[in-house]
């Protein structure tokens, strides 16, 4: 109407939050109304995972996997909050409200994977169990990597006394603002690759390999401020060649457990390539043994090729 010109200033106007947000509700509509007929003409499996995040507010996270003509589809379904507690019961009928939304029903779906929860898996009044009872049917499997996770915690107690030992020197810097932001000067003025160190959260599975590679690339940063600080505890930790070689041994384990455990997560990953990943750790850790024990402890394999 205006002309081109005024066409090309019209458009750098930015768009305001209302219109953002109305368009990514019309484009969330579309998507689940496209999905929703996909699952009313097929069978489907059910992913189903309740987490926290840091506010304290608990989210009920599906994910669905479905045929459509000769592919097989991941999508992600729906997330609900839950506001009280978060039983199996809780999670059943948030589920099941979402499917007859949906206009489906518990007969449709022919799987469903959770992690080891009792809430998700618990034999009377577990949201599994529950879900069978309206489709006896039902094929109930754990999460593939939760378990690896689970087997590669520490048992040896030793390992678990450095572990503990670290998360107090994390803990100490970490958990006192003042103190972060003091490290951070020393790091800058060290010219240090990082200027931070990372929590350690049970929860989350790449926690522990992350918080020990970061704490041995800053090892000397450590010493220099644990001796300012005049805590000689945490100095002679990180002085003790004993104490460091354990360190370095987790870092080590507990790096190459995460580059399998990340390796075993995306869209196109399932249980044949995580099985096949599996099996190739096991034949590397055969061979790291069999290099320990003539006095080799090279973990890199450019020489090796794995069949």
């Amino acid at each position: 109407m205006f002309g081109e010109k005024a066409e090309k200033e019209i458009s750098k106007i930015p768009l305001s939050n209302d219109t953002m947000h109305r368009r990514i509700l019309d484009l969330s509509e579309n998507i689940e109304i496209k999905v929703q007929k996909k699952l009313q003409d097929s069978t489907f499996a059910l992913t189903v995972d309740e987490s926290t995040d840091i506010s304290n507010t608990s989210h009920l996270l599906a994910f669905v996997r479905f045929i459509d003509g000769s592919e097989i589809i991941n999508q992600f379904l729906c997330c609900k909050g839950m506001s009280t507690t978060t039983r199996g019961q809780d999670i059943f009928d948030v589920i099941t409200d979402y499917l007859r939304e949906m206009n489906l029903t518990w007969k449709s779906c022919v799987g469903i994977c959770t992690d080891g929860a009792p809430c998700m898996t618990g034999c009377i009044k577990g949201f599994v169990s529950l879900a069978e009872k309206e489709n006896p049917d039902l094929i109930r499997t754990h999460c593939f990597l939760h378990r690896e996770v689970l087997i590669s915690k520490i048992s040896q107690d030793d390992l678990k006394l450095v572990l503990h030992q670290l998360v107090e020197i994390v803990n100490y810097i970490k958990s006192r603002p003042l103190k972060s932001r003091l490290f951070e000067q020393l790091c800058k003025g060290m010219d240090s690759q990082h200027v931070r160190l990372l929590m350690h959260t049970e929860v989350r599975w790449l926690s522990k390999g992350k918080v020990l590679t970061r704490v041995h690339e800053l090892h000397k940063e450590l010493i220099v401020f644990f001796d300012q600080e005049k805590q000689g505890k945490f100095c002679e930790h990180l002085r003790c060649e004993l104490w460091m070689s354990k360190l370095e041994y987790l870092t080590e384990i507990f790096s190459q457990l995460n580059n399998t455990n990340s390796s075993m997560q995306g869209r196109n990953e399932n249980i044949l390539t995580s099985a096949d990943k599996l099996v190739a750790l096991k034949e590397k850790i055969i061979i790291w043994k069999n290099r320990a024990s003539s006095g080799n402890f090279d973990v890199s394999f450019n020489a090796y090729h794995l069949h």
